[in-house]
Order: structure tokens, then C-alpha cells, then sequence
């Protein structure tokens, strides 16, 4: 089954993606994008990557500061041209025209910016992250996201280079689990929905529990069956996404539920 599998820590996806990898972040906190994404900052620049990032301004900003206490001189490396920081506004602004994607731009962008790197002899590989679909659907502009993503993953398969993206939201708000939700899992390989799996796993599984009960007979053999999104997707996130499709009408209580184990075990 496709929850089954070992699941490293965001720490261990985001330290040494692998080649061509298209991580996604699912983050409710500013404070989790910012320790993510300068991890997987400083992880590739202490391998002498070339790293990329495209944010908005108080996201860089947030990222330099984590860098910054982390002991990674970002200055520096921003002078030595080995850390690019690019405002996702301004490069969206080249890239859409009333709502719509440019595609042969956006994707020109991309691979100039990768190709730059990757023929530069002082890096050994490059490594993106950006915000720019979770960008385009907060504007309501979801089909240019959506896109966006796709270029993304080819461009990460073209290049064998790893691309991180981060999503904001409350994955404790059934209004999240929409269709657009399921859609960015699949052009993904790997998705991150908490800063504590093992948290988020043990509030889901008691909400389950409470809510539903033991997972057995007709239901196990529901979720053995059933067709997980083409990604590396933690257990816990395999089962709300297995619930929303089978059990509509107890997904909610199980996510509020879910969510009250959660803020128990933060207190």
C-alpha cells in the first residue's frame, strides 16, 4: 500500500532530496516555512549547491534571519552569487499577463536559472524552492498555480534537480481538502504536512479511533484498496484523504477532533 512505507523526517527529505525531486510543504505556520526552507538552504550550500529562492519579501526575509542563526553567512553567500534571492511578485509579474501563465516564459526563466548554475564549476548541483503557486491560488488564480507546478516538476525532471515548494494552510480546516489540494499532491513525489509526524500521526489516529472506531473488516479493506496519490504521502495524511473520499460526512468531526488532540499536545 502506498501509506505503508518508511517515512524519513522532513528534516531527511529536505537535507538530501533526491535527484529530481518535488517536495511539497503544507505549513500553517510561518515559523515551520522559515526553519524548512532554511535548512534545505543551508544543507545545499554547506554541499556547495547553488541555491534559489523565490518568496515574498517578508518569507526571504524570514529565511535569512533562520540562516543566519544557523551560522550560514547568506550575505556572502548572495555576494558569491552561490545564494540567488528572487521576490516571487516581481517574477510573477513577468510571467502573467490578466490572470494567465506565460508558459514558454515561465518555463525560459526556469531552466535559464538552472542551466546558469549547473554551468557554473563552483557548484556541484542546484536546488530551488519557491512560493509562487501558493502565490497564485491565495489570488485566486488556480489554474496558473496549478501549471506552474507541472513546469516545475518537468523542469525539475529535465535538470535532476530538486524543487521545494511550500503551501500555506490549516490542515485541520475541511475546507482545505478540496480537489486543488489532491492535484498538488499528485505533481509532487514527496509532500511534508507537519513540522511533527509523529504528533500529527498519533492526534489523526486517536481522532480516527474516537470518531470512527478500530479500522477493520469492511473499512480495512477500503483503505487497502484504495488509490493513494501518486506521491510519498505520510500515513496520517494517506488516511484523511482516504476519509474524505469514503466518509464525507465524519470527516470534519475527525479533523476537529484531530485538531483538539493536536493543540493538547502543543500545550
Amino acid at each position: 500500500m502506498q501509506h505503508e512505507f518508511a517515512e524519513p523526517s522532513w528534516r531527511e527529505l529536505l537535507s538530501t532530496p533526491a535527484r529530481a525531486s518535488h517536495l511539497l510543504q503544507l505549513f500553517d505556520s510561518e515559523d515551520f516555512l522559515a526553519s524548512a526552507v532554511a535548512h534545505f538552504s543551508a544543507e545545499g550550500l554547506s554541499r556547495g549547491e547553488a541555491v534559489l529562492l523565490t518568496g515574498t519579501r517578508e518569507h526571504l526575509r524570514r529565511i535569512a534571519r533562520e540562516l543566519r542563526s544557523a551560522g550560514v553567512d547568506a550575505d556572502a553567500a548572495v555576494r558569491s552569487g552561490q545564494l540567488a534571492l528572487s521576490d516571487v511578485d516581481e517574477s510573477l509579474a513577468r510571467v502573467l499577463a490578466h490572470g494567465e501563465l506565460d508558459c514558454a516564459c515561465f518555463d525560459a526563466g526556469v531552466c535559464d536559472a538552472f542551466e546558469e548554475a549547473l554551468a557554473d564549476p563552483r557548484f556541484s548541483g542546484v536546488r530551488w524552492w519557491g512560493e509562487i503557486t501558493n502565490t497564485l491560488y491565495y489570488r485566486g488564480e488556480h489554474a496558473a498555480g496549478l501549471r506552474a507546478e507541472e513546469l516545475a516538476d518537468a523542469a525539475a525532471k529535465k535538470y535532476g534537480a530538486p524543487v521545494f515548494c511550500s503551501f500555506f494552510g490549516d490542515r485541520y480546516d475541511a475546507a482545505r481538502y478540496d480537489d486543488a489540494l489532491m492535484q498538488l499532491c499528485c505533481v509532487h513525489s514527496h509532500v511534508i504536512p507537519a513540522e511533527d509526524d509523529t504528533d500529527h500521526r498519533a492526534a489523526v489516529n486517536r481522532a480516527i479511533a474516537e470518531v470512527i472506531g478500530d479500522l477493520k473488516g469492511g473499512m480495512l479493506q477500503s483503505l487497502a484498496s484504495w488509490k493513494a496519490p501518486a506521491c510519498q504521502l505520510p500515513s496520517s495524511q494517506a488516511l484523511l484523504f482516504w476519509l474524505r473520499e469514503t466518509m464525507p460526512e465524519r470527516f470534519e468531526a475527525v479533523l476537529e477532533r484531530a485538531r483538539h488532540y493536536r493543540k493538547g499536545a502543543a500545550s
